[in-house]
């Protein structure tokens, strides 16, 4: 059976072919293409620095390795099933990868992490925002990000950062830059 880790990357490949093909074809129709825009027509460029792209009442800690504070975070089974859901709902209907294992997500394993390397944490008014960056196939990762409304809530997932299909999609090189994200 299909780990889930090839089961996502190819599920999120799936969906960034089918998005991009979408919102080129839109753009044709319309006139209103640009190389930054998202298929949601909203400007995103992954060029900005962590901090310059940050809103005016964030506070962005450095990336770090991923840690016990992380692993709590991106850990957590709630959050882990709602990345799941993400990259169904980004593969549109396409149910024959086998997405449901959320056992087979673990990020720690008795040799260690496993998935996630690191991550930073953003301070703002309403509480916490972590963005981390998953491994999800040597050579592919995925970015997310979760929210603590303090630090003893419990963290809720919020997106997964995509990108036009031009410049990637939802996939990114491991060990690039993380961004923050704002959708």
């Amino acid at each position: 059976m299909q780990s889930i880790v090839n089961a996502a990357s190819n599920a999120l490949n799936t969906a960034t072919n089918a998005a991009s093909s979408a919102a080129v074809a839109a753009g044709n129709l319309t006139g209103l293409t640009s190389p930054t825009t998202t298929a949601t027509g909203a400007a995103h460029s992954h060029a900005e620095s962590v901090k310059a792209s940050l809103p005016e009442d964030a506070t962005a800690g450095e990336v770090k390795s991923i840690d016990a504070e992380g692993l709590a975070v991106f850990e957590d089974k709630e959050v882990r099933h709602e990345v799941l859901v993400k990259i169904n709902q980004l593969a549109l209907d396409d149910v024959k990868h086998g997405l449901k294992e959320l056992a087979s997500l673990d990020l720690v394993t008795d040799s260690g992490k496993k998935g996630i390397d690191r991550y930073f944490v953003v301070t703002r008014p309403m509480g916490l925002d972590y963005i981390g960056e998953v491994e999800i196939e040597s050579g592919k990762s995925i970015h997310i990000r979760c929210h603590k409304a303090s630090a003893t809530a419990a963290p809720r997932f919020h997106s997964i950062d995509t990108r036009p299909g031009s410049e990637g999609g939802a996939i990114f090189k491991p060990g690039g830059d993380l961004h923050w994200f704002d959708y």
